[in-house]
């Protein structure tokens, strides 16, 4: 067994080596090189950091599931096809043996083997100029950053993991036990706060956007001790941890390098913003080997369906419970009993006009406008997505379920299950991802798409960061300040509450804000009520139109059940992993 993982080992070794490039977004192979002779020449090295930059998720079709793909894993959303084991995670049977696509332990070993043997051969590297040696630092300072990323992955997911810091050689002893989570915490800060010493604030050439800054080491930091403070975590609700985390946020904040964009919608399609502090590029021109139009286009939900947009697949599917949390743009909540927001509940009848005494009526947060694509909205070329279906007889009266209930495919929705065509491409629940999805883009017209970032970590999330952790560590006032301006930034109304009032809207405020971009993975398991949000039913939406007029009705419905244990609340350490190396595993998992 220990041979096996020998020749493990010594293959992950040569892939890391072998893989280099001359610019970050460029990578190509120089497989032409040996590993002596990476280590003689700065440039080299620098091809081989930059190898070492694809552990962070990106956009596009094979990166999916370290992407925005991670909130079918939520209750976010749900996956038309159910690829990479998401039926499996939800019928409560993930394992050691049936680890499903969020299993990231061996993908982050690897990367972390390739961080240690630059760290072991980095001072070797000989330099001649004082530009040289600054060079060489950043470098480190990358390096250090990459290995905290992926071992505070893995601690978000497993808990404490096996801290290895030099490369294994294929005569090591590999027999290691798993540190506890507060000793990968501090390994995770320490290889931090050492990057931050060597890392600049900025970059002035745009080749090197996506590299790790200051901004970039300190806001993973701030990310880490959100985690350690949280109940999962921090059972005991320890006060120091959440002003530690409060401290590390600020520390971002007093950079004074980032701000909000205006728009909130625009974030997410211009490669370099003042509110992107760490984000991966992608496009065709700078890839990395990964890229191709459709795997962004697919990977980015699979346009809208029904009038062939890309093939249209619709895959990731949004859940109308997360619909529903979108307030209106006046701060109330949505209520399906009230009969002016059941009658239009996008507020597209209404939006942008005004009442008898010229009051404007309302419309829902902005942030729904920019995140999810529902039935009236636009997409190219200003087509209006159809979702909606016609009933054969037209004396629908209600309630979908209504066995008399048929759906007529000679009228209906473009972009509906109701086409006879197309229908089995379209998102059954009525509604799909539109975070990050550029609206311009024709793919009849375009041979490739713009270039679309993934942000990894945003100014938004660390000013909610701060909000949060101030506020358990007993400041409200700071909590306050803070949640409103992400609030004003849409021109939301400012939050006044507090005790566990405020709690409840800061979570609010972070699965409005940040949804779709991987957080309500980790958030509701840090919060500990994954067992209950994660367990209730997927829900969709029947749009019914009466086929003489516009007159549309609206009914949510469950589309599937959910069964989520509470063990999930740790990934299972594979069974792969586990025939190599004597290890703990986490607990419901034996």
């Amino acid at each position: 067994m220990k041979n096996q993982f020998k020749y493990i080992l010594a293959l992950l070794v040569i892939l890391t080596e072998i893989s280099c490039s001359k610019d970050l977004l460029d990578k190509q192979p120089i497989d032409k090189f040996s590993e002596t002779t990476v280590w003689q020449d700065l440039n080299l090295v620098e091809t081989y950091v930059n190898n070492q930059y694809k552990v962070l998720p990106k956009l596009g079709w094979y990166d999916w599931i370290r992407a925005y793909h991670m909130s079918s894993f939520t209750d976010e959303a749900t996956h038309k096809y159910g690829y990479h084991g998401i039926n499996d995670y939800w019928g409560g049977v993930m394992s050691p043996s049936i680890t499903t696509g969020i299993d990231v332990w061996s993908y982050h070993y690897k990367f972390i083997q390739g961080c240690n043997i630059f760290l072991a051969n980095i001072e070797n590297v000989p330099t001649e100029l004082t530009a040289d040696q600054e060079k060489k630092d950043r470098l480190t300072g990358e390096i250090l950053a990459l290995r905290a990323w992926s071992y505070m992955d893995l601690a978000a997911r497993y808990g404490g993991v096996v801290l290895v810091t030099e490369p294994f050689g294929l005569d090591d002893d590999f027999s290691r036990s798993r540190s506890s989570f507060d000793e990968v915490l501090a390994q995770v800060v320490n290889d931090l706060d050492t990057a931050t010493d060597l890392l600049p604030l900025n970059y002035t050439d745009d080749n090197n956007w996506g590299r790790f800054t200051k901004g970039a080491a300190l806001a993973i930091k701030a990310r880490m001790l959100l985690y350690a403070a949280s109940p999962l975590f921090n059972p005991s609700g320890d006060l120091e941890k959440w002003q530690t985390a409060a401290n590390a946020a600020k520390a971002v904040i007093d950079l004074n390098n980032y701000d909000l964009e205006p728009e909130f919608k625009q974030v997410f399609l211009t490669n370099k913003n003042n509110e992107i502090i760490l984000s991966r590029g992608n496009d065709a021109i700078n890839n990395d080997g990964l890229f191709s139009y459709f795997g962004v286009v697919e990977g980015l939900g699979g346009g809208i369906d029904g009038n062939g947009y890309a093939s249209g697949w619709s895959s990731t599917m949004i859940n109308q419970d997360l619909v529903d949390a979108f307030e209106w743009n006046d701060g109330t909540a949505f209520d399906w009993n009230n009969p002016v927001d059941a009658a239009d509940p996008y507020g597209i009848g209404v939006n942008g006009q005004i009442d008898s005494e010229g009051n404007p009526l309302k419309s829902r947060d902005p942030r729904f406008y920019a995140s999810v694509t529902f039935d009236g909205t636009y997409w190219i070329n200003n087509a209006e997505v159809e979702f909606w279906v016609t009933e054969e007889s037209n004396n629908f009266m209600g309630s979908i379920e209504d066995p008399g209930f048929r759906i007529d495919q000679t009228v209906y929705g473009n972009n509906s299950v109701g086409n006879p065509v197309l229908g089995n491409d379209t998102p059954e629940i009525s509604y799909i991802y539109r975070k990050s999805m550029d609206p311009l883009y024709n793919i009849a017209e375009e041979q490739y798409p713009r270039s679309t970032p993934w942000i990894i970590i945003r100014y938004a999330e660390i000013l909610l960061n701060y909000a949060e952790a101030s506020f358990e560590a007993g400041d409200e006032g700071t909590a306050l300040t803070y949640l409103n301006m992400v609030r004003d930034r849409v021109s939301m109304p400012a939050i006044s509450a507090s005790g566990d009032e405020l709690r409840e809207k800061i979570r609010h405020e972070r699965r409005i804000e940040l949804c779709f971009e991987t957080h309500r993975f980790f958030d509701a398991r840090r919060w500990k009520i994954a067992h209950i949000e994660f367990s209730k039913p997927i829900k969709g939406m029947r749009v019914v139109k009466d086929k003489n007029s516009d007159t549309k009705v609206y009914n949510v419905y469950e589309h599937a059940q959910r069964t989520w244990p509470e063990q999930y609340y740790l990934q299972p350490i594979p069974q792969y992993e586990l025939n190599r190396v004597d290890l703990t595993q986490n607990p419901g998992y034996d």
